[in-house]
């Protein structure tokens, strides 16, 4: 999801500061909480979106700014400084955006702000409060569009926009929502089952009520986001890919670079640590190749599973149980590695039809620790022939445990921190833990067939063939074409998962190469932890410290290896 939409919906006690000491520390978080406030009432329950009231954010995030200026952390306990370095690194984020104008392009190949929007058909109305704020949400609808149109006009206008290939691989996005019939739409779907609190006479006036909204407020507003896209923004939009063709469009990209490796990386430096990867990967693929007998090159290789029957299933139902019997196999070795392990369950889920043609192999999606929702480990089963089952391990890993899952439940559980730090990610340390949860499969014991071996070198050799094709759609020119037969030629992965991770990169620029340096960082680190401590390295105890403060920076959380060096020395 779209980072600044994740910010923009967080619960109203988002900045509330417990664990925190410092009395200037709580007046900025005290601060912030009481502006998060503001954002969202009664008139407009889906928020603000026009580009005064991005105007007053920034404004509001210099004052902050210079708030945080005004607090020495060298005076801070150390809990409080990660506190405050974590507000200064997301605070200087949003003031970038802004001057940077990414609020003109609230879209990516796979979500957006009508994506977002759909996730409202999440809602579970438990009495007749949900009730009157769902249909409240609903009422808002007209408005929500109106602005975030408006800010995808001026985009064009301004050189800021998403290229023709990124709308026209999301179409069924806004399209599944034109319905013929109100109970088709998933936007109805609340007024499927009728709580226990609510009486029959007064539910079915809540049902009668949900029509009109649904029929009034969110059919006609999809079939105007479509015609937008495809009557005016996409004969419009901008026909080169690099972002460095944006104004300003070098710094910018450089400044996404910096966030989402939270590092001072250049994207050069990026670029070559993934060529460096891409070779050293690659003599591990050579080796499987050579286990199995295979004479041929790399390339006739992976085109000799992509094209194997034995690899893929027939039906969505056989791809889940596959799934689902991975998960709960890493499930039993948890405790070998984690001496804690989150109070959260979470469950294996097809992704949403509206979203899967366009959308990743698989993707976690997780719930508050407060909700009545477990976390869900999504499999995309669209297009079957492109879902070998040769990555599902490594997807599982990565997607459900010890990866995703693991991480945000227990982040969710972190004490004596401000809730904000519980509600935060930052991609280098989220998708850095999932990457290194794909490594530490081989010691929980999977990975032992060689086609599986060589599923999970692909997805590795994936994350590494990210940092050179990330940098090199923003930064060298290259063409859709070259990044697709880069990626093609180097992992077993699907044609249609290449080119929808392809038109992935084009959209959200260096968001792709934070997995990989993230999971370089961990490994190092753990390297670094094995080596100080000799045969006291506890394994355990290792990725309890990694968990321990929730979503830090790469920064930060060498501080908390040395910290662990030296206590348990």
């Amino acid at each position: 999801m779209k980072k600044w939409i994740i910010c923009l919906l967080l619960p109203l006690a988002a900045w509330a500061q417990d664990g925190v000491r410092d009395t200037q520390l709580k007046a900025v978080l005290n601060r912030l909480d009481s502006f998060g406030r503001k954002q969202y009432n009664d008139s407009f329950p889906l928020g603000r979106f026009r580009e005064e009231d991005f105007r007053a954010r920034y404004d509001f995030r210099r004052r902050i700014g210079a708030d945080l200026r005004g607090i020495d952390p060298s005076a801070l306990d150390p809990n409080d400084q990660v506190t405050w370095e974590l507000l200064r690194f997301t605070n200087d984020n949003e003031l970038a955006e802004y001057e940077f104008r990414s609020y003109l392009n609230p879209i990516l190949s796979d979500d957006g702000f009508h994506i977002d929007l759909a996730g409202q058909s999440a809602t579970v109305i438990r009495d007749s409060s949900d009730a009157e704020n769902y249909l409240k949400r609903l009422a808002d609808i007209p408005r929500f569009v109106d602005e975030n149109v408006a800010l995808l006009r001026r985009g064009l206008t301004s050189g800021i926009s998403q290229p023709p290939v990124v709308i026209e691989g999301f179409r069924s996005s806004y399209r599944d929502q034109i319905v013929d019939s109100v109970e088709k739409s998933m936007f109805y779907k609340p007024f499927t089952t009728r709580p226990a609190s609510i009486p029959e006479e007064v539910w079915k006036r809540y049902q009668e009520r949900g029509r009109r909204a649904v029929k009034q407020n969110v059919v006609p507003q999809y079939v105007r986001i479509g015609k937008f896209f495809e009557e005016e923004y996409i004969p419009a939009t901008r026909k080169t890919l690099g972002v460095t063709q944006f104004p300003d469009g070098q710094r910018y990209y450089q400044q996404r670079i910096r966030y989402f490796t939270t590092t001072d990386m250049t994207y050069d430096q990026v670029y070559q640590t993934g060529l460096s990867e891409v070779e050293r990967i690659e003599k591990e693929m050579q080796e499987v190749m050579k286990e199995v007998g295979f004479k041929g090159t790399l390339k006739a290789f992976i085109q000799s599973l992509r094209d194997d029957d034995r690899f893929y299933v027939n039906t969505p139902e056989a791809l889940l149980k596959e799934a689902s019997f991975i998960a709960k196999k890493i499930d039993w070795t948890l405790p070998r590695f984690f001496g804690k392990l989150p109070r959260q369950p979470y469950g294996v889920q097809p992704v949403p039809a509206f979203l899967a043609p366009g959308y990743t192999g698989g993707r976690y999606s997780p719930a508050s620790i407060r909700s009545t929702r477990a976390g869900e480990y999504w499999v995309n089963t669209y297009n079957l022939r492109s879902r070998p089952l040769y990555i599902l391990e490594s997807l599982t890993l990565h997607e459900a445990v010890p990866g995703h899952h693991l991480q945000m439940a227990l982040n969710q559980e972190v004490e004596n921190v401000p809730e904000f730090r519980r509600n935060l990610y930052l991609s280098a340390y989220g998708e850095g833990w999932a990457l290194y949860g794909e490594y530490l499969g081989t010691e929980m014991g999977f990975f032992k067939d060689p086609y599986t071996r060589f599923g999970k070198l692909t997805y590795e050799m994936w994350r590494a063939c990210r940092l050179v094709i990330d940098v090199g759609i923003h930064a060298k020119g290259w063409t859709r074409e070259q990044a697709v037969n880069y990626l093609a030629d180097r992992t077993a992965l699907s044609m249609h998962e290449v080119n929808t991770e392809v038109v992935r990169y084009i959209a959200w620029p260096g968001q792709a190469v934070s997995y990989k340096i993230g999971e370089l960082k961990i490994r190092e680190l753990r390297k670094k932890a094995e080596a100080g401590l000799g045969p006291k390295f506890d394994i355990r105890a290792f990725h309890d410290m990694i968990l321990s403060r929730g979503t830090v920076t790469l920064g930060i959380l060498e501080q908390m290896t040395d910290q662990f060096i030296a206590k348990n020395r």
